[in-house]
């Protein structure tokens, strides 16, 4: 799983309008089953450009994640923020924010990690409340930077876009924990490779069978009941797969 930097998204934070993209994006990043670790709100950069989420994924990279809720359109060269009031220009763009953020993770990494390596970030930016803007992805095209609209698929899309990349890294899970560890000055340490170092002794075939003559089947989500089977005999039989006269003979 997706380890997290806060554990939760701010409570403070959950109900704000102007949080709810980067709450979205938080929430699809938690609940990957991938191996990995996330930082929110990274705050460094270029011009104090802020990263929302900076992102080490196994087997995929690294990736910064700029997010930009609500809607925008691209005019001229010029950035708007559609509001109720009306368009609203934006002074900055949200393609060079991305990108700038993730030479300043770039560079981070390379300093404090020490690496004899080119840790390549991934520039990200994802527009959780549009639909493809194809004005957008034209100066994202040229400007080196990626695109996500919504965040249903979030890690899907993620994996796609490092698979498009014709250079790509085997990010091991050591290497996050390396390089994660020195980024944070020391105070965060993953050990997310110590799980798989831990080796479990095959167990011995056994057999037998379980009988009821009343019992419940209940699926369990997040501590929560959610579906419950019920049913007024069951038998379970475990061990060894049965030969087919066996299973004639029952």
């Amino acid at each position: 799983m997706m380890r997290m930097y806060p554990r939760q998204f701010p409570q403070a934070r959950s109900e704000m309008p102007k949080r709810r993209a980067e709450r979205h994006v938080f929430e699809a990043l938690a609940f990957a089953f991938r191996q990995g670790f996330t930082y929110y709100e990274w705050r460094k950069g270029y011009g104090r450009i802020e990263l929302d989420f900076a992102v080490w994924i196994e087997g995929l990279g690294r990736f910064a994640l700029q997010v930009k809720g609500g809607r925008y359109a691209l005019t001229d060269g010029d950035w708007y923020l559609k509001t109720r009031a009306g368009p609203r220009l934006i002074e900055s763009c949200p393609l060079d924010e991305a990108k700038l953020a993730a030479l300043d993770l770039h560079d981070d990494i390379e300093e404090k990690a020490e690496t004899a390596y080119n840790p390549f970030v991934v520039p990200v930016l994802v527009f959780p409340d549009m639909e493809p803007d194809p004005h957008i992805e034209s100066l994202a095209s040229r400007k080196g930077v990626y695109l996500i609209w919504r965040t249903d698929a979030l890690v899907e899309c993620l994996s796609e876009i490092a698979q498009s990349r014709s250079a790509r890294e085997a990010l091991s899970v050591s290497r996050i924990d390396q390089e994660v560890c020195a980024v944070t000055d020391g105070l965060i340490r993953l050990n997310m490779s110590a799980g798989r170092r831990i080796s479990i002794p095959e167990a011995e075939p056994v057999a037998g069978s379980i009988s009821s003559n009343e019992a419940a089947l209940r699926l369990m989500v997040n501590g929560k009941s959610v579906l419950t089977i019920r049913s007024r005999a069951l038998r379970l039989e475990f061990g060894p797969p049965a030969s087919p006269r066996e299973h004639r003979r029952h």
